[in-house]
């Protein structure tokens, strides 16, 4: 067990604290607290270092060697890192109250000795608890009564320079009031050593003295503990009793005495606390006296005291010797023996430790190579599998139900971080039968888990085995979905975090190493096939767009040729089209010129040829315009309305076979925005077109395409709605791409709304989309409205 305790103690950093005293080195009472503090840390072996500094305050109260102090500890102490600080009596806490944040910022304090404590004392002062010197002054002068019934008067020995003394002072003011009917008080204070000598002489009778501070005499000397035993004990005729354990001496009777050691005991043990991850000021501080009852055997005797009046428990010191005083040559010879004894036992233990240790290591070796092998195996299969598949993900599946059965894991599951929202998409996960109670989700916000994004997008990996190094934010994402341990490591393509992969269980859970290892390996391993398919279907999508681009050149061509014959027909049916308006109006103005020649009848029927040719006349010029070439002038206006009317007239017809209402609720006055004329025509008319196409897939009654135009304080907006099939989630990213069609290509050229989005941008306008309440798409474009319009 030592063994074992020694190398426990050694493997442990240990700890660093700070010992400061009021007073100074050699004082009773501070000798005492450090050997309380100092049997306690050897109890709980190697695992602390203590360092020691003396304030010397009760020999050097004044504020010039305070200054010149702190100077020294400027230097000595500002440069030092302690793990925790013990404070002992009123001095010292009072110089860590004040210049603590200068030389412990943040370190936890315990203090003990704190003579007439109070909360006040420490406040403002946080991670601080302590025990506070409490004398049970009753139970001092009951022990004086039962002990000298006849007692009547009680000379109280007791500076009246020092802190402590003055205090006490006070106390004992309040006992005189409540011992007035049996005892007289007097007190000893202001006078030289010399007078306080002689005075104690003089006392006789029914008296006793009790022996408080007397640390300053009338000339403001030093008077030590030890003076006052040596000086003015051994001068008194009457018995002297104590309130303090290191007063306890020859020539003293007693008393209920607070003991410095187990202060330091008290102290020790808090820091203990403090180190195992007890918070220092959730430690209550400990109030009550740390006394007990000693008496001097000799004093007693010396006083007639019958022994059967003291209290229980009383230390008797000095008492007859004891069984072991009477037999101790004997006791020393079976304790040698048993020494020796104990020793062979030792080296005999040491070596069968070793041997234990070696089977240990052995069993251990040779449980770490199964593991190493099964891993390696498992890698191998893994590797196999996700080289066997062109895309990665075909065989995921089978990858982690692998991973899930020979690891003992609840969950593993694979996300894609790639996306323009901020949010990942499972690809793949896997919940063993261990974990049947998690929660599975497809997906999940960036906001939910933001710090542990942050850190897996900087290529850092997360393992915890309780949640507890995670946020609580964090700590409640996981708990919601019952897991209780985590390890999330980032998928990297191309110097590129793309995906995060996430091993749970749904407890708290020690990761091994060797499992951490096969997580990495892994995640490498689908980062690589990641990266080999993301390659591939690179490669496949530039095929398909050389090959889209070559039928784009042919749509072109031909959308090109259609423009020329247009013009030659336009052309070729002007000149018929003019011989008839001309004969039409001819006839008019001969009627006109002669009323009444012609039935009204007649009349009506030839005012109908010429006002449809000159509607002929408007269409196919129209045509020829919009077939030309635009020159786009960077300050061209148009009218909206104007534009969406022209529009209108080339595809109100369309509209209308389709069975399809049009709707337009155009304002009377116009819009002007920066535009031109031609390609807003193209960016309504194949808007058009699409919601055209869109009705034909429903069977609805009232299929219809509503067209709003306003403008706004910045903007002439143009909204177009129909109630058709609307735009697919999977696909909305895509419909602004050149080439993507919803049509198939026999009837799409996927050219459409990649001219709306060109356009737009020409004109540094903007357009939006979603899916309105009717389940049809709603399109939403704003163009700059011209200056002073």
């Amino acid at each position: 067990m030592f063994l074992f305790v020694s190398i426990h103690a050694f493997s442990i950093e240990r700890k660093k604290i700070l010992v400061l005293h009021s007073y100074h080195q050699g004082l009773k009472w501070t000798e005492n607290v450090n050997d309380g503090i100092q049997e306690v840390m050897d109890s709980l072996g190697n695992r602390f270092e203590l360092d020691y500094e003396y304030l010397d305050t009760k020999r050097n109260p004044s504020q010039e060697y305070l200054d010149k102090l702190i100077e020294l500890y400027d230097l000595k102490l500002q440069g030092e890192k302690y793990d925790a600080i013990i404070v002992s009596d009123n001095n010292a806490l009072s110089f860590v109250k004040n210049h603590g944040d200068k030389y412990f910022s943040n370190t936890p304090i315990v203090f003990c000795g704190i003579n007439h404590y109070r909360d006040e004392l420490i406040e403002g002062m946080t991670n601080i608890t302590g025990v506070a010197e409490e004398v049970d002054w009753d139970g001092a002068i009951d022990l004086i009564l039962k002990t000298r019934p006849t007692t009547k008067q009680l000379v109280v020995i007791n500076d009246n320079k020092t802190t402590t003394a003055k205090l006490n002072k006070l106390i004992m003011l309040e006992l005189e009031i409540k011992y007035a009917s049996q005892l007289k008080f007097s007190y000893i204070e202001d006078e030289t050593v010399h007078d306080l000598v002689e005075n104690i002489k003089t006392i006789e009778g029914d008296t006793a003295i009790l022996l408080l501070t007397f640390n300053k005499d009338k000339e403001g000397k030093f008077v030590s503990y030890q003076n006052n035993l040596d000086l003015f004990v051994p001068e008194s005729r009457v018995p002297v009793f104590i309130t303090w354990a290191f007063l306890v001496s020859d020539g003293v009777v007693g008393g209920k005495v607070v003991s410095g050691n187990l202060h330091g005991k008290m102290a020790a043990n808090m820091v203990n606390q403090i180190f195992s991850g007890v918070p220092a000021d959730s430690i209550p501080i400990f109030r009550k006296p740390l006394d007990r009852y000693v008496v001097n055997y000799d004093e007693i005797r010396r006083f007639n005291i019958d022994k059967k009046v003291l209290p229980d428990s009383t230390l008797l010191v000095n008492a007859p010797q004891s069984f072991y005083s009477e037999n101790k040559e004997w006791i020393q010879l079976i304790g040698g023996i048993s020494f020796l004894s104990g020793l062979i036992i030792l080296v005999l233990s040491r070596a069968i430790l070793r041997r234990i240790r070696a089977e240990r290591a052995l069993i251990i070796e040779q449980h770490r190579l199964k593991i190493s092998v099964k891993h390696e195996r498992l890698i191998g299969l893994i590797g196999r599998l996700l080289n066997a598949s062109e895309d990665f993900k075909n065989v995921l599946d089978d990858v982690l139900k692998l991973m899930t059965d020979e690891l003992n894991v609840a969950r593993i599951s694979l996300y894609s971080l790639v996306g323009p929202t901020n949010t990942a998409v499972k690809i793949k996960s896997r919940i063993s039968l261990k974990g049947k109670n998690i929660k599975d989700v497809n997906q999940f916000y960036f906001t939910e888990i933001d710090e542990i994004i942050s850190r897996v997008k900087m290529n850092k990996s997360i393992v915890s085995r309780d949640l507890s190094n995670l946020t609580e934010k964090e700590q409640e994402y996981y708990k919601k979905r019952n897991i209780g341990a985590v390890v999330l490591l980032p998928v990297m393509v191309e110097n590129e975090v793309v995906g995060l992969m996430g091993f749970s269980q749904n407890k708290a859970y020690n990761w091994s190493r060797d499992e951490i290892s096969i997580f990495f390996s892994t995640v490498n391993m689908i980062a690589n096939a990641w990266e080999r398919n993301s390659l591939m279907n690179d490669r496949i999508e530039a095929e398909q767009k050389n090959v889209e681009a070559l039928r784009m050149l042919e749509e072109s061509s031909r959308l090109a040729s259609i423009g020329v014959m247009a013009a030659g027909i336009t052309h070729e049916i002007n000149q018929p089209l003019n011989a008839i308006k001309i004969t039409a109006d001819s006839v008019l103005f001969w009627q006109k010129r002669n009323p009444g020649q012609l039935p009204e009848m007649f009349t009506r029927k030839i005012q109908t040829i010429s006002e449809g040719t000159t509607r002929i006349d408007s269409i196919i010029k129209h045509m020829r315009t919009f077939w030309e070439k635009p020159h786009v002038s960077e300050h061209e206006s148009i009218n909206m309305v104007e534009g969406v009317n022209r529009s209108l007239s080339l595809i109100k017809r369309q509209v209308s076979d389709h069975s399809i209402e049009l709707i337009d609720d155009l304002p009377k006055v116009g819009v002007q925005v920066y535009a031109n004329y031609i390609q807003f025509e193209q960016i309504v008319v194949n808007l058009i077109v699409n919601s055209i196409n869109s009705l034909d897939k429903v069977q609805k009654e009232n299929k219809k395409i509503k067209l709003n135009v306003y403008q706004d304080s910045k903007h002439g907006v143009l909204e177009i709605h129909d109630n058709g099939t609307g735009i697919e989630s999977s696909i909305r990213e895509k419909i602004y791409d050149p080439l993507f069609t919803t049509r198939g290509n026999e009837s799409g050229s996927g050219l459409g709304m990649a001219i709306v989005k060109t356009f737009i941008d020409r004109f540094q306008g903007e357009i939006s989309d979603y899916n309105n309440e009717e389940g049809g798409a709603s399109f939403i474009l704003r163009f700059k409205l011209m200056e002073n319009s």
